[in-house]
């Protein structure tokens, strides 16, 4: 992976504005992975990101137990909670695959969590969480398109 950019917050309106920069100019069929652990950010980021695509960021929750969420926006949003995805199967049950290939911007937390889900990502964005627990170090970077 190749380092873009680093970022500091140290609130959600912050995030959210990070999120809103980076996505502003999304293409369809961008798919950007959102890591870090429980609570760093990652659906705060998504609000941020359907704000910047003229979505309604009261619209967006974490789809844990749904696995994917559609929100209606500029560009077509297509967030994807793996938290409980195990393995391949699982995976291509939800339409993973299909969707993340299609006209939509695809947002994917846990990306992190199932190694061939990397491949699929344009933009890695992880966010971790300082030991003070307000400030949040995100680092934007896009893969090495070596193969």
């Amino acid at each position: 992976m190749k380092v873009l950019r680093q970022y500091r917050t140290d609130s959600e309106a912050a995030t959210e504005a990070v999120a809103a920069e980076l996505l502003a100019r999304a293409e369809p069929g961008e798919v950007f992975g959102l890591v870090g652990e429980l609570g760093a950010g990652k659906t705060v980021f998504v609000r941020g990101a359907v704000r910047a695509l003229g979505g309604n960021p009261d619209d967006v929750h974490s789809p844990t137990f749904t696995v994917m969420n559609i929100y209606r926006a500029r560009l077509p949003i297509h967030h994807f909670d793996l938290y409980r995805i195990t393995d391949a199967d699982d995976l291509e049950s939800t339409g993973f695959f299909e969707f993340a290939a299609g006209g939509a911007v695809s947002l994917v937390e846990w990306a992190d969590k199932l190694p061939y889900v990397l491949k699929e990502l344009d933009f890695l964005v992880s966010i971790e969480l300082d030991l003070d627990g307000e400030t949040r170090l995100i680092t934007v970077s896009v893969p090495d398109r070596d193969d």
